[in-house]
């Protein structure tokens, strides 16, 4: 990784947490320390840097022609839903190549990250069965950005849950919850229902990120998006493998 880009990156994460500091002391000055917590999670923006920091890396990889839509303008049909607001829209002359869902977390990581993991896998199936039923045109990547909180309890090793049948994957075995959070990201990729996963965690005090799978680090989503294009234009997919 060279200056320029680690430079950005670490700009980009950075912006993670002082946003959201910025975001729960405001709510906190108006007397609501608990808002305060959840303003900081809830308030949006917080995710603003590593947008920006993909939008940068799509521009660098050559592509023509590119259009970056949110909010309403990034909704696309569904097939068990009427449609689905992406985070991030890519079209190129017109046509949607990418699409981009981003997440965040820290605390009550064990509440949470199961129900994180059912919206993300329903997100992916829904937008590949509507392309398979040819209301969107099978030119979209999907993509996947996770990023946790690194504090003492999502780092720690996790005591294996008890299955009622079967066995549970030895992989998870003593994985702290950035660990699941990060496989769960790669298999997604291996799987391809999602073409790109990044998975990052973030310290805040001292500032620090750790990338615990190679598979979905930064450097190799990066390489993902670069390798989208040739010539300006958007390749075709490869053979779906879900």
């Amino acid at each position: 990784m060279d200056s320029n880009t680690h430079i950005g990156l670490e700009r980009a994460l950075r912006s993670w947490g002082d946003v959201r500091y910025a975001q729960a002391a405001r709510a906190a000055k108006g007397g609501n320390a608990q808002e305060g917590s959840r303003s900081a999670v809830t308030g949006g923006k917080h995710l603003d840097g590593i947008d920006l920091l993909v939008r940068e890396e799509l521009k660098a990889a050559g592509g023509t022609s590119l259009e970056f839509r949110t909010g309403r303008g990034a909704t696309v049909p569904g097939y068990y839903r009427p449609t689905k607001a992406w985070d991030l829209l890519v079209l190129q002359d017109g046509q949607p190549v990418l699409a981009v869902e981003y997440k965040s977390m820290k605390g009550s990581e064990g509440k949470n990250l199961n129900n994180r993991a059912d919206e993300v896998f329903g997100v992916a199936e829904d937008l590949r069965q509507a392309e398979e039923r040819k209301l969107l045109p099978r030119t979209m990547r999907r993509a996947y950005v996770f990023v946790m909180g690194m504090t003492d309890e999502s780092t720690a090793a996790v005591g294996a849950p008890r299955v009622a049948a079967g066995e549970m994957d030895t992989v998870f075995t003593g994985a702290s919850y950035f660990e699941r959070a990060a496989i769960m990201c790669e298999r997604m990729q291996e799987t391809g229902l999602y073409h790109f996963a990044w998975a990052v965690g973030i310290r805040e005090d001292p500032f620090g990120w750790s990338e615990p799978r190679d598979a979905v680090n930064w450097e190799n989503f990066s390489r993902g998006l670069r390798g989208m294009f040739a010539g300006g234009k958007v390749k075709p997919l490869p053979p779906s493998r879900v």
